[in-house]
């Protein structure tokens, strides 16, 4: 063994420097899918962590009126009660503008979990209470950038003008949450009772948030025995981290698809400069095989060269995707729940390294077995179209590398439904474009055989390329063809994700 490894390296040594697009691939595709799982696995942790601030408490009880003092007295009798009121309604500014808005009102206790911070730092209840007779309100800074309004303003909801007084530095209970609701306006009850809007029919909505030290099944089981038949819907914060990590698993799995293809790409692209590089070893490997080196040992050698090339780019790609992820982790934090521990960006990035070294054994399996089988007899005739072939154990270990691929792709991906989506879609192309050059072969062949075709020499020759035997129409459809519609489906999934975010978050 260590033979074959001084032998392999120094053969690398010597003409290694052709395989760069076999590193420039592994590194670009493992750069890419370490950096998105990185950024991902951080942010679910942070999301896991904060999952109770998120959701506002331990527990929520939604309707569309009050509930009755009995309900909210026992309630409060099993730990913390919080009330916030919601409604969507317009908003209209001094100049004519209008907006969708999600006026809220909260009491006192407000927030059980985490704190709610307002620029400038006041109170709450400072900021909404009523002076010199009117009422203030607090505002999505957002919002207020978008509609150029500043502290003094006055701005009206339903039939109440109020003056915005600060902005909305940080609301615990919204970070991250996917909703087709408006930004918030944070004002008084007594405002909300004055607008108007409090009426019979408003699709008003009373969230009753509850911190409590009781087991949450328990504590569901005994509300609803205390108060059969009621339509109150009530959900923890173990529904609601779901409910959001469900979102983020669909945006996570839309980025790592990005990286996936890439790497597929790339994997196309270490099968074709494998195969370059090995073609120009036809004479090396004839000459080793005619001194008396098997096949085994043969293949061994080249085995380690690709697997050293391999190995330190995916090793240099991992290392930038946990750069990057953690960069990103450190711009982002402001906005989401991060966890920027090393340990929630590591594991990511080894995967990525272990998915690009295992793609790149997997697409380099069967132009290794097509240069070893090389005869050498060919060293006493011409190089020059020799003919090889890949046996068949090398497409069996093809074939065993390729599910391993798609099996760590299903369990890497978060959204099992993106997951199966893009197996069946590149193995779908794949089958697509194979069929496509066995139509053209026959066409091809079918047209060469025609009279007129061969009174056209330069024709005639093109066709004779596309259809004889070792003709690299196959390799090359495949690979443009993977390429281009992956390149064009994952721009189409980028841009739907972002306008869906920039929708929906």
């Amino acid at each position: 063994m260590p033979f074959l490894l001084k032998l392999a390296w120094q053969d690398l040594r010597g003409s290694g420097q052709s395989l760069w697009v076999l590193c420039a691939c592994l590194v670009l595709g493992v750069t890419l899918v370490a950096a998105t799982g990185g950024l991902y696995q951080q942010v679910w942790q942070g999301l896991q962590a904060d999952s109770r601030q998120i959701a506002g408490g331990d527990l929520q009880v939604e309707s569309r009126s009050r509930l009755p003092t009995d309900a909210v007295d026992w309630m409060a009798a099993r730990g913390d009660v919080s009330l916030l009121i919601e409604l969507d309604t317009m908003m209209g500014t001094a100049d004519g503008d209008f907006q969708l808005v999600e006026v809220q009102s909260v009491d006192d206790r407000y927030p059980l979990y985490g704190a709610l911070t307002l620029d400038p730092p006041l109170p709450l209840t400072e900021v909404t209470r009523k002076e010199d007779g009117r009422y203030g309100l607090a505002m999505d800074p957002v919002l207020a950038d978008r509609l150029d309004i500043a502290m003094g303003d006055v701005v009206e909801i339903g039939m109440l003008e109020l003056e915005v007084r600060a902005l909305i530095a940080e609301q615990p209970d919204r970070s991250l949450t996917a909703s087709w609701r408006g930004s918030p306006v944070m004002i008084s009850e007594a405002a909300f009772v004055a607008t108007g809007l409090l009426r019979p029919g408003s699709l008003v909505e009373f969230e009753y948030r509850v911190r409590t030290d009781m087991d949450l099944g328990a504590w569901q089981s005994e509300l609803f025995s205390a108060f059969p038949g009621t339509n109150w819907e009530v959900s923890t914060f173990a529904d609601r981290s779901d409910r959001i990590g469900e979102r983020l698993a669909q945006a996570g799995s839309a980025l790592l698809i990005v990286g996936f293809s890439t790497l597929f790409i790339g994997g196309l692209g270490v099968f074709n400069s494998v195969q370059a590089y090995l073609q120009g070893k036809l004479g090396t490997i004839a000459t080793l095989r005619s001194v008396g080196l098997r096949d085994r040992p043969l293949a061994m050698v080249y085995l380690l060269q690709i697997l050293i090339m391999s190995g330190l780019s995916c090793l240099a790609g991992a290392l930038l995707g946990f750069l990057l992820s953690m960069a990103g982790a450190l711009f982002i934090e402001t906005q989401v729940q991060v966890d920027t521990m090393l340990a929630s960006a590591l594991l990511p990035s080894l995967l990525a390294g272990v998915f690009g070294l295992v793609t790149a054994m997997t697409f380099a399996a069967p132009a290794i077995g097509r240069a070893l089988s090389v005869d050498p007899a060919v060293l006493f005739r011409s190089l020059d179209g020799v003919e090889t072939g890949t046996p068949r154990f090398w497409w069996i270990a093809a074939l065993v590398g390729g599910v391993l691929v798609v099996l760590m792709v299903l369990i890497v991906l978060p959204d099992p439904v993106f997951a199966a989506a893009f197996v069946g879609t590149v193995l779908g192309l794949l089958v697509m474009l194979d069929g496509i050059v066995r139509l053209i072969r026959r066409l091809v062949l079918r047209m060469d055989g025609q009279a007129p075709t061969r009174r056209y020499f330069a024709l005639h020759l093109a066709l004779a390329n596309l259809h004889r035997h070792g003709s690299a129409l196959r390799v090359s459809l495949l690979t443009l063809g993977s390429s281009l519609t992956l390149l064009v489906a994952c721009t189409v999934l980028v841009s739907s994700l972002l306008e869906t975010i920039a929708e929906t978050v």
